[in-house]
C-alpha cells in the first residue's frame, strides 16, 4: 500500500514528471488518474498521506472554526505552505456554504424563489480562486466537496426547508432540488478562476470532486428523515449526479464523500447493515464513481478503536480490490494525544498492508488544539512531520528524514 519511502518517492516523481513534460502533455498528465486499485499522476503510482484543512478565528475567548473557504488569504497561504513543506500533497476541504454569513456560496432568494449564486472575491466564490492559486503554486492537490450532510454551512437541509421539502432525504428525490443542487454543480465546474485564468474543469490542481461530505438517509438539524429512505434512494442519487458532474468535467475524479457503511442487511453492526442508508459496494460499482471514500471515528461510533478499526480498513481495502477502483481513507481520528501515539501506527499499518490508496487525517488547522467540537481531532503548527510527540501531524510510517 503505502510503502513508507515510496510516499516521498513517488509523490516527488509524479510532480517532476510532469511538470518536464511539453505543455499539451502536461496538461493532460497533471491530472490524478485511478487505474485499477491505485492512482496515477505523471505516468506514476500516486500513494499520498494527506489531511483535511481548518483554521480557525479566536474572538475574545471563543473560536470559530472556519475551513479554507471562509478564512483569511494569509491563512490560507500559511495553511497550504505549511502542508506542502510537510509533505502532504492532497487537502480535502469543503466547497460549499449557504445561508446569510458574511461568506455565502448559494442563498435562497425569497422573492423569486430561486436559489442565487454569489460570485464575488471577496465574500462568493471567488475565495475559492485562492486557494486553488495557492495550491498550484505549493504543488498541493485539492478534494472538493460540493455540499453537506449536515447542517453545518447550511447543508442538505438548507436546500430542504427553502424549496419545499419535508423530509432531509428529499435531498436526494425531490426534482426542485436536485436541480438547484445541479445548476450549482455546473456554475461551480465551469467557473474560471479570476487569478488563474483557468476553468476549474480544466484545473489539474483539483484532484477531485465529492458529491457531499457525509451522506445519509438522516441529518443533525431538525429536519426529520422519511421512512422510505434507504440504500437504493441514496446510490440513485449518486449515479444521477456523478453522471451529471462527468457529463461536464471529463478531467477529474469522483467520489461520494461517505462514510464508507456497507449494506448487509444480516450483520448485526450499524455501519455494516445499511442503517445509515448508504451502500459502499453499490455506490463504488458506479460508472461515474472513480474512487471510494471511507471514514472512521470509532470513539464517536462507540467501537473498538483497534480490533474493528483494522478490520474496518482491511474491509475497505477488500472492497477496493473486488471494484478494481482506488479507496481511500480520508477522514480518521482519535481524541487525545495518548490515543494517537498508541493506535495511529497500527491503523497505518493497516494501511500499508491493504490495497488502500492513500488517506487524509481529520485534520490540520493553522491555531492552536482546542478541547471542543472539531478542534478535539485538531493537529496545529507542525513544523515536522516526524514530530508526532507535539503536534501528531503525521504519524506515518517509517519517516524518511
Amino acid at each position: 500500500m503505502i510503502k513508507s519511502l515510496l510516499f516521498i518517492l513517488t509523490t516527488s516523481a509524479a510532480f517532476l514528471l510532469a511538470s518536464a513534460a511539453p505543455l499539451q502533455e502536461r496538461d493532460a498528465a497533471s491530472f490524478v488518474r485511478a487505474d485499477g486499485a491505485k492512482f496515477t499522476l505523471g505516468g506514476s503510482d500516486f500513494y499520498f498521506a494527506g489531511t483535511n484543512a481548518l483554521t480557525d478565528v479566536r474572538l475574545t475567548t471563543i473560536f470559530i472554526i472556519d475551513y479554507l473557504m471562509t478564512n483569511s488569504q494569509s491563512d490560507v497561504q500559511s495553511l497550504i505552505a505549511q502542508c506542502s513543506s510537510l509533505k502532504l500533497p492532497v487537502i480535502r476541504t469543503w466547497l460549499f456554504n449557504l445561508g446569510d454569513d458574511s461568506v455565502w456560496f448559494q442563498q435562497w432568494n425569497s422573492n423569486n424563489k430561486t436559489m442565487e449564486i454569489n460570485d464575488d472575491s471577496s465574500t462568493g466564490l471567488g475565495r475559492i480562486d485562492y486557494i486553488i492559486q495557492q495550491a498550484s503554486k505549493s504543488n498541493v492537490k485539492l478534494i472538493f466537496t460540493l455540499t453537506n450532510n449536515w447542517q453545518d454551512y447550511g447543508g442538505m437541509d438548507y436546500y430542504v426547508k427553502n424549496m419545499g421539502g419535508i423530509y432531509h432525504d428529499d435531498f436526494y428525490t425531490n426534482a426542485d432540488i436536485k436541480a438547484a443542487y445541479k445548476a450549482y454543480i455546473e456554475h461551480v465546474l465551469s467557473r474560471v478562476n479570476t487569478l488563474t485564468n483557468i476553468a476549474y474543469k480544466d484545473d489539474p490542481t483539483i484532484f477531485g470532486w465529492e458529491l457531499a461530505n457525509e451522506p445519509r438517509c438522516a441529518g443533525s438539524g431538525s429536519v426529520p428523515s422519511s421512512s422510505n429512505c434507504n440504500p437504493k434512494v441514496t446510490t440513485a442519487w449518486v449515479d444521477e449526479m456523478s453522471a451529471y458532474i462527468k457529463s461536464i468535467d471529463s478531467n477529474h475524479l469522483v467520489a461520494v464523500g461517505d462514510e464508507g457503511f456497507f449494506n448487509d442487511p444480516s450483520n448485526s453492526d450499524y455501519y455494516y447493515n445499511g442503517g445509515a442508508g448508504i451502500d459502499f459496494d453499490a455506490n463504488l460499482a458506479l460508472s461515474g464513481i472513480d474512487f471510494g471514500t471511507a471514514h472512521l471515528y470509532p470513539e464517536t461510533w462507540k467501537v473498538s478503536t483497534s480490533t474493528w478499526a483494522v478490520q474496518w480498513i482491511n474491509d475497505h481495502a477488500n472492497a477496493s480490490t473486488a471494484a478494481k477502483k482506488p479507496v481511500i481513507l480520508e477522514e480518521y481520528g482519535l481524541s487525545t494525544d495518548a490515543e494517537r501515539t498508541s493506535l495511529y501506527p497500527t491503523w497505518q499499518a493497516a494501511m500499508e498492508k491493504s490495497a488502500l490508496a492513500g488517506d487524509n487525517f481529520w485534520q490540520i488547522e493553522h491555531s492552536p488544539r482546542r478541547n471542543t467540537g472539531a478542534g478535539t481531532y485538531c493537529l496545529f503548527n507542525c513544523s515536522h512531520k516526524c514530530d508526532v510527540n507535539q503536534c501528531f501531524c503525521k504519524n506515518i510510517r517509517t519517516c524518511p528524514y
